[in-house]
């Protein structure tokens, strides 16, 4: 995760006229006295807490919508807790380990390499069933026989319910045993996988497909990140050399595959915004609301337009600080598409969603699926950078800070947006991603004329509920839309990427 100003903003210079004029006088929550001295602990919690506060009262989205009374001595993550306007706020985020949290954004963590979804077995059964989505590529369970549409019902040989499955799924991140059923068997099998820091690439799957007279683009992509956190862009330049080979076969049309996609950085979804439709600089993306106080401090520092992002024209890249290091990378953009498919389940979220809306004033956005997650705020990622004080301090916070508005100031999805055509993922048989005759996809063919739909109607539907939980839900963080912080309480304490 990258600390750097969208604007090249940084800092103000006097913060203390702004503290003065913007902050109250907090009450003292100190119990400490001769009779009730207070623990180590406690005063750790205290301390942090009260960083914790110092943000939230400033840059928190419904700041002004805080509980009022609060215990300084719990700890950080139920104060944390204790502050958000639940009303409205389900996103807000927190963690002990900002530096875990950082691998966790650029999609680095300690897996065996496979994404999966759980479901109730049945209805009013409290067993509960796990099915493979796809495997990650170079991982440990790529090289075992598990594959996507595998069924598996235990974890480390415990049948999963919905009593225990949290705690199950807990115990993936070490090495561990799934008890399997494979396509048609009938036979549990049980498999035995390792786990290693897995670096994973957001593009899965690229592929044109020539078929009815036409040249359709496919791409699977799962998460926004530029890199793994090393500022090389290899995620990102990747990207843009897949749209310069679809730019080059001068493609008919774009599938785009976001159905296990659930966030990630703004600026990636700003450029691949960008290579879809076409547009450049003068062009509107998406706009950002902030509080009272963000808006009036921004304002005064960057202007009336501070809030807006347009279209990029170049890839833009920066090193750890934040400061653009080149912009010399044209964008391959497509040119002359009118609509875009978007393959959709409840797992598409907040950046995906930004692709969606911040898309619609400009093409034809069809989605194919499930409805999306709905997310239309988003987060800037807080944590200590002070050596001194991270000692004590290694918490990371991600707070809602803003909403998003595409260019016709619509921001309506907070349920989510709701699929032109429904398609069930989970129909029966899942076929391997990418093969043409996949729900999904073939639902999309089928829409544009070039590919028979009779076909789906013989899919089998296999669970009657949504999913209980994904694998996104180990990581929560990464539903989330990464946006460059722009402003924070004083020079030492700013943020890497935002979060959408």
């Amino acid at each position: 995760m990258k600390p750097f100003s969208l604007k090249n903003f940084y800092w103000l210079a006097l913060f203390a006229t702004f503290w003065i004029t913007y902050s109250c006088v907090k009450e003292n929550n100190n119990p400490d006295t001769p009779d009730n001295p207070i623990s180590e602990e406690v005063q750790k919690n205290m301390n942090i807490n009260q960083w914790i506060q110092d943000n939230m009262d400033v840059l928190y989205y419904w700041n002004t919508k805080m509980p009022a009374l609060k215990d300084m001595t719990i700890s950080p993550s139920k104060y944390f807790d204790s502050l958000l306007y639940k009303t409205e706020d389900r996103f807000s985020y927190i963690s002990d380990d900002y530096a875990a949290l950082t691998g966790e954004l650029n999609g680095v963590q300690k897996e065996a390499g496979y994404d999966f979804a759980l479901f109730l077995m049945a209805q009013g059964s409290r067993n509960v069933v796990g099915v493979i989505n796809y495997i990650k590529p170079n991982s440990p369970a790529s090289s075992t026989d598990l594959q996507r549409g595998d069924i598996f019902l235990t974890v480390n040989e415990k049948q999963l319910t919905v009593d225990n499955y949290h705690d199950l799924i807990g115990e993936m991140s070490a090495p561990h045993t799934l008890g399997i059923y494979k396509g048609s068997t009938t036979s549990l099998q049980t498999l035995s996988l390792s786990v290693t820091e897995y670096e994973e690439n957001p593009v899965f799957l690229d592929s044109i497909y020539q078929t009815g007279g036409k040249k359709i683009a496919y791409l699977i992509y799962n998460f926004f990140a530029s890199d793994n956190g090393d500022y090389s862009y290899s995620y990102l330049k990747q990207l843009n050399d897949i749209f310069g080979k679809f730019k080059q076969a001068a493609v008919d049309e774009l599938v785009l595959d976001l159905r296990y996609d659930s966030g990630g950085n703004a600026e990636v979804t700003t450029a691949l915004a960008g290579m879809i439709s076409g547009k450049g600089s003068s062009d509107l993306f998406y706009t950002e609301q902030y509080n009272s106080i963000v808006d009036a401090e921004l304002k005064k520092e960057e202007g009336s337009n501070y809030n807006k992002t347009f279209f990029n024209n170049n890839l833009i890249l920066r090193d750890v600080k934040g400061n653009i290091t080149d912009q010399s990378i044209p964008v391959n953009k497509l040119t002359g598409l009118n609509r875009l498919y978007v393959l959709t389940s409840q797992s598409t979220a907040s950046a995906s969603e930004l692709i969606i809306n911040g898309l619609k004033p400009y093409m034809n956005v069809i989605l194919i699926g499930e409805k999306t997650y709905g997310k239309n705020v988003g987060m800037w990622f807080i944590y200590e950078t002070d050596p001194q004080k991270q000692k004590d301090n290694k918490w990371g916070m991600l707070p809602i800070v803003f909403k998003i508005f595409n260019s016709q100031n619509q921001s309506d999805y907070s349920n989510g947006f709701t699929p032109d055509i429904e398609a069930d993922d989970y129909a029966d048989p899942m076929l391997p991603l990418g093969d043409t005759q996949e729900t999904l996809l073939k639902t999309a063919l089928a829409d544009m004329g070039v590919q028979s739909s009779i076909a789906l109607r013989s899919a089998g539907k296999r669970f009657d509920t949504h999913p209980l939980m994904t694998s996104v839900d180990r990581t929560p963080v990464r539903k989330n839309v990464i946006m460059p912080q722009k402003w924070s309480l004083n020079a030492i304490n700013r943020s890497s990427n935002s979060l959408y």
